[in-house]
């Protein structure tokens, strides 16, 4: 417990313990709990010291990892602004958890962004079309941001294809919330989704002849499906059978759903080397069914 300044009994205060940069600081708030803290000079104070006046603190952020410490240090406050307001879309769009961590791995990603956008050096995320597709929530929050990252920066032409890099930041971060998805911070299994699942959502539309609608509910919760089976597929954690008598009935039931469940099934083994057991294949024929009631 941090023992509260004299005079300040019932008042705001926080302990400032470490000065990170000028306008960030590591404090403690009268429970202990540990927090990083933006602020006009709030560096300049010094540790230990005592913050009691609330409206110095531009923005409060608690649970990061200490392994970000040296990257917040290197961060512009443009950036950190730019990224917080981001983060807080994301938060008020997407209605779900968020890695706290977020604001300051994007803050370190668009810093770079910039830095290059201003040498005119800038790179175009070729998962552009991908994302807009798989995500289309998550890239009108990256469509967003690149406006938000304009009004901040002025002087800097950012391209639009960035709301893809800054929505594949917001979905790696949505996945710390997928249980047993084992995917947090993995940016290397967020890029392969995505490849994945805009590739199956291809092959379902191919076989089955209709249009799936991208922004639906029921797409939504097939492409959280598809994260949790790529995760497990790639960790070699094959789901076991537990309804053979149900696959069964729905292999001849749902004719249909089955050809493209064992289509998205070759497609994953010629591809990325996984096979999805029988039982797999039934949640994806369960998923199917949904996007395409006709069928």
């Amino acid at each position: 417990m941090v023992r509260c300044p004299s005079g300040a009994q019932g008042s705001f205060f926080m302990l400032i313990t470490k000065a990170i940069n000028n306008n960030v600081v590591l404090a403690e708030d009268d429970a202990g709990r540990e927090l990083v803290l933006f602020g006009k000079g709030l560096g300049f104070r010094g540790a230990p010291s005592y913050i009691e006046d609330e409206s110095s603190i531009q923005r409060s952020f608690r649970d990061i990892s200490p392994e970000m410490y040296d990257a917040v240090a290197s961060l512009s406050d443009d950036v950190i602004i730019i990224a917080s307001g981001i983060v807080d879309i994301a938060r008020n769009e997407l209605n779900c958890t968020l890695d706290p961590n977020l604001v300051f791995t994007l803050a370190d990603h668009l810093q770079f962004a910039i830095d290059r956008a201003r040498k005119g050096a800038s790179i175009k995320n070729p998962l552009y079309e991908e994302v807009r597709l798989v995500y289309p929530r998550e890239a009108e929050v990256g469509r967003r941001g690149v406006k938000l990252v304009m009004a901040v920066a002025e002087d800097v032409d950012f391209p639009e294809t960035e709301a893809a890099s800054i929505a594949l930041h917001i979905v790696n971060a949505e996945m710390v919330d997928d249980e047993n998805a084992g995917a947090k911070g993995n940016m290397d299994l967020v890029v392969k989704s995505t490849e994945v699942i805009d590739a199956v959502t291809g092959i379902i539309e191919r076989t089955l002849g209709e249009t799936i609608d991208r922004c639906s509910y029921s797409y939504a919760r097939f492409v959280t499906h598809m994260r949790f089976l790529i995760s497990r597929l790639i960790k070699g954690e094959d789901e076991e059978t537990r309804n053979s008598d149900l696959f069964k009935r729905a292999t001849s039931e749902f004719s249909d759903a089955y050809a493209c469940a064992r289509a998205i099934d070759e497609y994953m083994r010629a591809t990325c080397g996984w096979h999805c057991t029988d039982e797999e294949l039934l949640y994806l024929m369960m998923h199917i069914n949904r996007l395409c009631p006709g069928h």
